[in-house]
């Protein structure tokens, strides 16, 4: 027992919690980890009793397999539409491609790792794993994140300077492949500063924590990586976006479409001219709303200002978890040309042809060359 207390004591000094490590054995201690070895048992055994209730873990896997299902859906079906119709290969489509790419990832990496943690009360998935997961986990969100700053910037370029040379599509691609860089420089710290822990309780049960070990001072450390996280892929990427389809919407409110000689077709530019602007807005609060509530908390608990949550970082993890969902509908499923290739696939044929073709969208809204700068316009047009 007292090498056991001994090993634990050094282990817990250094340790800390991010997005997607929890600190669910030792939730209620005090952040600074000061506790005797006899507390830990009790609240190991409480922490076992509660995340082995079959209500809670029924319905943390009725809520994570829904995100799991309609975004690995929606995502490669905006997959396999781009990469078969050639008609959809800009550089608008290619990042939309990617940042479906990135919610698959996401959605893979992110949700199961946390899901199966909290179920088995342990770490299932061995010691490289444990520094694996964290790197793909973080390298994933932050590429989802990077590739909407890089479509709002893209939209940004194609309204407000339309006679403009367009980016090439191999410029694109060298952009997504900046985008990935950059992504994976900022999941290193993550991913190098992590550390498998092994709890023994005094009821002779394991468990097997992947937790984050920054080096000393780990508070200061932890702290501001935490801060720079959300500055920068948060906060920064929030104001670009907004910034961007503000002036983007200004511009398609106060532009008058060619050839409007009718009151009808009046109403019916002005009624695009809406659906377009909800869109925008859209896009600004999924970003915005989904991702604000685990942010504050992960720099509030680094700042030592809150204690680790069970309910509050499930529901906030589960919430930005959930924008994987939202980005194939926003960002693709209303594309009127999009719609029309769903067409072909046999399982949502018949959903797609309810959709008649002659129906305006927002997406072909403003698509006359003359006045191409349509938000998400997904043609030829546009590269």
């Amino acid at each position: 027992n007292n090498c056991n207390r001994n090993f634990v004591t050094m282990t817990f000094t250094n340790t800390s919690v991010d997005f997607f490590s929890q600190f669910f054995i030792l939730q209620n201690f005090s952040m600074y980890f000061n506790f005797s070895l006899d507390a830990m048992y009790d609240r190991g055994a409480n922490y076992e009793s509660q995340s082995h209730r079959p209500t809670i873990r029924a319905l943390l896997v009725v809520a994570y397999s829904v995100i799991i299902i309609i975004s690995l859906f929606g995502n490669v079906v905006v997959c396999h539409v781009v990469i078969k119709n050639k008609r959809m290969h800009s550089v608008t489509s290619l990042f939309i491609m990617n940042l479906a790419i990135a919610d698959i990832l996401i959605t893979l990496l992110n949700t199961p790792f946390t899901l199966v943690r909290f179920v088995y009360s342990t770490w299932v998935f061995g010691k490289a794993m444990c520094h694996v997961s964290r790197f793909a986990q973080y390298c994933s969100v932050h590429v989802s994140v990077l590739t909407l700053v890089a479509i709002a910037i893209d939209r940004h370029q194609v309204v407000m300077h339309p006679m403009k040379q367009r980016m090439s599509r191999l410029q694109g691609i060298a952009w997504i492949g900046v985008i990935w860089v950059m992504g994976s420089c900022f999941s290193l710290p993550h991913a190098i500063y992590q550390k498998l822990l092994r709890f023994q309780f005094i009821n002779n049960r394991v468990r097997m924590v992947c937790l984050p070990s920054f080096p000393h001072p780990s508070d200061l450390f932890w702290k501001y990586l935490d801060l720079a996280t959300f500055v920068l892929l948060y906060v920064l990427p929030l104001a670009i976006i907004s910034l961007s389809y503000l002036v983007v919407a200004k511009k398609v409110w106060f532009r008058n479409a060619v050839g409007d000689v009718t009151l009808a077709q009046s109403a019916a530019h002005r009624r695009r001219k809406k659906t377009t602007l909800k869109m925008l807005i859209a896009v600004v609060a999924v970003f915005a709303v989904c991702w604000f509530p685990l942010n504050c908390y992960v720099v509030l608990l680094s700042s030592k200002v809150i204690q680790a949550n069970n309910a509050l970082y499930f529901t906030f993890h589960w919430l930005a978890m959930s924008s994987t969902c939202y980005n194939p509908f926003i960002y693709c499923w209303l594309n009127h040309s999009f719609r029309a290739e769903l067409r072909a696939l046999p399982l949502i044929g018949r959903i797609a042809k309810a959709d008649h073709p002659s129906n305006p969208s927002y997406f072909t809204f403003l698509s006359h060359p003359q006045l191409t700068f349509s938000p998400l316009h997904l043609s030829e047009n546009d590269t």
